[in-house]
């Protein structure tokens, strides 16, 4: 049955190319709105999942990393007194303008950290390293911030406009995959010369996230409680529990997150309907045939494995003619800094949704062949 299938779907070249190219353009569409969602959710989680440490200390009811508000330093000795903590560092945050070469500015996000320690530095460096920012006005950008900054060339100097004062940092480092959610271009510069910029401003001693980690991480949940109780003021999470709030805010209370499985969702849905359409035609075309396999003694979970397989058919071709549409443009788009993230566990996902929803629209082809009488293949 599985055979006949494969021939009646090869016999009717037009009705199958019209099935490849709704399934292609909907898996297409599917997998880059689904991709461009994780990368974005990975980009918005990327100094969190990088950051060695097993708690995130914040400002009350934060819920992403990019919008934090200070608090108190002092409050990280309360961190480090537990005997469960290895060790605590703060990280500072602060948005900022890049002047341009042009005399423009561009906003950017400005990530302070000790450079001794390397906690919150980036994790993957084209050139120089995390301990250069020590000592002075020194910086370090990523490689991908050229298109929105201009060339970056070790050695140059550049304009950073922090709390409305202008201050001149030497670039020292290029970093590799540091990207927000915001698409704001990310700076490292070092924590101590961060704060002392802000305390110009008034700041005082105050940080925007504390980050420790813990002699064991399975302890993470009890010792969280814990400075929850200390630190009533802030939000103290668990590595995985920030992650989790940061997606849950994008995804959920800006609606970006749902707008990309809405389109997702629609593009399946077409598909699906191409593919059923398609099929429906196919078998009131061969209602006569069917009837005569009836009539002939082929049960109708026989004949159901020929309209399934009709549709998995598509699906299977379809989806590999998305695949590779989407294998040969992913680089180009993230050339275009459009954020993807695809792997194998992403294809196979897609591909399974794919073929359910082939095989869903198939199901009232099915309720029509259920119903066939094999007496109308002997009427004139």
């Amino acid at each position: 049955m599985l055979w006949l299938a494969f021939k009646t779907v090869m016999h009717e070249k037009l009705r199958f190319a019209i099935a490849l190219i709704g399934i292609a353009v909907s898996a297409v569409l599917a997998l880059i709105q689904v991709a461009i969602y994780l990368g974005s959710m990975g980009n918005a989680t990327a100094i969190i999942r990088h950051t060695e440490g097993d708690i995130w200390i914040a400002s009350k009811n934060i819920q992403t990393f990019d919008f934090a508000m200070p608090f108190l330093a002092e409050r990280i000795d309360r961190v480090r007194s537990l005997p469960e903590v290895l060790w605590a560092e703060k990280i500072l945050l602060f948005w900022g303008y890049f002047k341009l070469a042009n005399g423009g500015r561009e906003q950017v996000q400005v990530v302070g950290f000790n450079p001794d320690t390397g906690i919150g530095k980036p994790w993957a460096m084209l050139a120089g390293k995390p301990s250069d920012l020590k000592g002075g006005n020194y910086m370090i950008a990523d490689k991908a911030s050229e298109k929105r900054l201009g060339r970056l060339e070790l050695g140059s100097r550049w304009e950073l406009e922090i709390a409305a004062k202008r201050h001149a940092f030497k670039l020292v480092g290029l970093s590799e995959d540091v990207r927000s959610f915001t698409t704001a271009p990310v700076l490292f510069v070092s924590y101590d010369r961060l704060q002392g910029l802000l305390s110009e401003i008034g700041w005082g001693d105050q940080t925007s996230f504390i980050v420790a980690k813990l002699r064991d991480g399975a302890d993470a949940d009890r010792v969280a409680r814990v400075l929850r109780d200390s630190l009533k003021d802030n939000e103290v999470m668990t590595r995985n529990g920030f992650i989790a709030r940061s997606i849950r805010y994008w995804t959920i209370q800006t609606g970006l997150g749902m707008a990309f499985f809405l389109t997702a969702i629609l593009a399946m849905a077409i598909g699906g309907a191409i593919v059923g359409q398609t099929i429906y035609a196919s078998t009131l075309a061969h209602l006569r045939e069917y009837g005569t396999l009836k009539a002939i003694g082929a049960r109708n979970g026989e004949i159901y494995q020929v309209v399934f397989g009709q549709a998995g058919a598509s699906a299977v071709a379809g989806y590999l003619i998305a695949a590779l549409t989407v294998g040969l443009v992913h680089g180009a788009l993230e050339q275009a800094g459009v954020p993807l993230y695809l792997d194998t566990s992403v294809f196979l996902g897609l591909f399974v949704v794919v073929l359910a929803a082939c095989l869903a629209s198939a199901y009232f082809s099915v309720g029509k062949i259920r119903t066939l009488d094999p007496v109308t293949v002997f009427k004139a």
